[in-house]
């Protein structure tokens, strides 16, 4: 739906809402953003398929709200068009999208760390069982792995060099080859916990909010610190996961984010690049990866 067609939609659902400022993100993969006078954020799914993404983020929104988590988190209304759901508004978090920021240092405030892992802890200890009304599914299986690497195979391998070519296969074949002895308990998972979906204050520095649970899941909760190892380093997803309280050894969840869970971002973002034909410096987009992976 088109942003105009949004809006039109706004103004007819909410006839008294005074209007005086609208910002548009469409860029996103899933959803149409509209924000309204910096205080509203009105987000509509681009397919029916996620819609019902939708009703489950709600669910989850709901028992995390209990919980407290010390960071904001949204708290959805639904929007309907003609007595069909299709798209929630929440009050706009202030501040803005952590990788709108180049030069953020998460490390020089503590406090960073410690909020990260209030949310991780409050949002892994979520008994799943309260999610058995929903669609939620455990996406990250085996065959999700294998059918990653056969597509990085297919369609990356061919712009890379031999040695790059090598560096990718020994991650996921080591990683696969000991998928069967992971013993990891599975807990509800962000699934998406990247820098744009985490609300930054400038001003002081601080980890402000977490939005967007489209990719919630049932899985390994190592999978949710990857992003963090990713933009962030081993330095601080080892600070985090110090004040992060979980069943599991906090050792044994970081030896699966620094040998695989934190390297494989890079590959859905080269896959949806080639899948768009879009422009790539193949060198400078794997020089991330090569360095994290000298450090295993």
């Amino acid at each position: 739906m088109l942003p105009t067609e949004n809006l039109m939609i706004i103004k007819k659902t909410y006839p008294h809402l005074e209007i005086n400022e609208v910002r548009i993100n469409n860029n996103g993969w899933d959803n149409d953003i509209l924000i309204i006078n910096d205080e509203i954020v009105f987000r509509f799914p681009k397919s029916e398929h996620l819609i019902t993404k939708v009703i489950d983020e709600m669910k989850i929104l709901d028992h995390l709200a209990v919980i407290e988590p010390i960071i904001k988190i949204p708290k959805y209304e639904p929007v309907f068009n003609e007595n069909k759901l299709i798209g929630v508004k929440y009050a706009f978090l202030k501040g803005k999208s952590l990788s709108e920021y180049t030069d953020c240092q998460l490390n020089e405030e503590p406090e960073n760390a410690k909020l990260m892992a209030d949310f991780l802890t409050k949002l892994h200890s979520i008994d799943i069982s309260v999610m058995n009304d929903t669609n939620l599914t455990a996406i990250h299986t085996l065959h999700y792995w294998e059918n990653l690497y056969s597509l990085v195979k297919q369609d990356v391998f061919p712009f890379l060099n031999t040695y790059q070519q090598s560096e990718i296969s020994e991650v996921f074949i080591s990683f696969i080859n000991n998928y069967s002895s992971l013993s990891y308990k599975k807990t509800l998972i962000h699934g998406d916990l990247t820098p744009s979906n985490i609300i930054f204050n400038k001003t002081i520095n601080r980890i402000d909010g977490i939005i967007d649970f489209t990719d919630a899941q049932f899985g390994d909760p190592a999978f949710d610190f990857a992003g963090l190892y990713w933009t962030f380093g081993p330095d601080f997803t080892q600070k985090v996961l110090s004040w992060y309280n979980n069943t599991e050894c906090a050792d044994l969840i970081f030896n699966r984010v620094r040998t695989f869970y934190g390297l494989q971002p890079v590959f859905h973002e080269l896959l949806h690049v080639i899948k768009n034909k879009q422009k790539m410096n193949w060198e400078s987009a794997l020089d991330r990866f090569s360095q994290l992976k000298s450090l295993i």
